[in-house]
């Protein structure tokens, strides 16, 4: 067994024995994606109580036989990152996150509740199933108004989280506009079948919005929170009485400053959104539609024992890559 620990200066401790509860079920890890808040995690930029094991996105497999409660020996899981004792009925209040409020999956061997536990179907690949998290972040902010048949919805901040997003409104029959500074980005988002992709580093993006859209603005707009981002888009793109929604992965937001004058001279709604806990097992199921185009993403791949390069590299250049990925072997 090996565990990473974080220390919050750059460097992990790396245990090699714990305590697992054996009323949990056993699982060996297969896939982790480290996100942004894992690296301000492993750099100390956030106030958690350190050493903690960090990383809330992750797949694994059944290794220890529970065939009497489902999960049989070799069962590929996606497991939920989500504390599911810190959330009331409708899964509000400030829901825990594993990696964040307790240790999390950056790790060989873990043992799980079996509620956090979701099987998934045989035709829905391990680099699929690791997007299960940032596809139900995607649902709840796409359910957070309705869209309506050939409405605009402008999405701001390039990130996978917000090509996700785009490729939902399309599903759901609106019509996204893609924002972004990243060309990286911009090329996956085209390969996905985005129309309107506007590049905010050469482009005058409000004069593009207006003439996608003959004047009127988006019908509703998304940002999704991260550095970089020009956070005034959400309310400058915005048609008047439209609606907005704040995203991020989690709940560590970066700090920005932005003039919201607008929210009252448009007549605005704004709403935040950082856990998708109501819409994961929605989320299991739309990777087994195949609606969704997840084959341009993972663009890093490293081994368990390459965790720190990993770490490493993207806290000297967070934009790095796109979504990278640790698979265990």
């Amino acid at each position: 067994m090996k565990i990473y620990k974080a220390k919050g200066n750059s460097e992990f401790e790396i245990v090699d024995n714990d305590i697992l509860d054996p009323s949990y079920v056993k699982l060996k890890i297969s896939n982790i994606c480290p996100v942004s808040s894992d690296i301000g995690i492993y750099t100390g930029k956030y106030s958690v109580k350190y050493p903690i094991v960090p990383c809330h996105m992750a797949t694994g497999i059944v290794c220890e036989d529970r065939k009497s409660i489902g999960f049989p020996i070799g069962l590929r899981v996606i497991l939920n990152p989500y504390i599911l004792s810190t959330a009331d009925n409708d899964g509000h209040n400030d829901v825990g996150v594993y990696g964040y409020d307790t240790d999390g999956f950056l790790r060989d061997f873990i043992a799980m509740p079996s509620e956090n536990l979701i099987p998934f179907p045989p035709e829905v690949k391990e680099d699929e199933a690791i997007f299960t998290e940032a596809l139900a972040i995607a649902l709840t902010t796409i359910n957070a108004f309705s869209i309506k048949k050939g409405e605009y919805v402008a999405i701001i901040g390039g990130s996978v989280l917000a090509n996700i997003i785009a490729q939902l409104v399309k599903y759901f029959q609106g019509v996204p506009i893609y924002v972004s500074n990243d060309t990286r980005l911009i090329d996956i988002a085209e390969k996905c079948g985005i129309y309107y992709i506007i590049n905010e580093s050469t482009e005058d993006v409000y004069q593009r919005v207006m003439n996608i859209t003959g004047g009127r603005m988006a019908d509703h707009t998304i940002l999704h929170v991260k550095d970089g981002v020009s956070p005034h888009f959400i309310f400058s793109l915005a048609g008047r009485g439209g609606d907005g929604v704040v995203v991020s992965l989690n709940k560590t937001l970066p700090m920005f400053s932005t003039n919201i004058a607008l929210i009252s001279k448009k007549q605005l709604t704004i709403r935040g959104v950082s856990c998708g806990l109501s819409e994961i097992t929605s989320a299991v199921n739309m990777l087994a539609q195949k609606q969704l185009n997840f084959s341009h993403f993972i663009d890093k791949v490293v081994n368990f024992n390459d965790a720190k390069v990993l770490f490493d590299e993207i806290a000297q250049e967070k934009n790095r890559y796109v979504f990278p990925i640790i698979k265990l072997q």
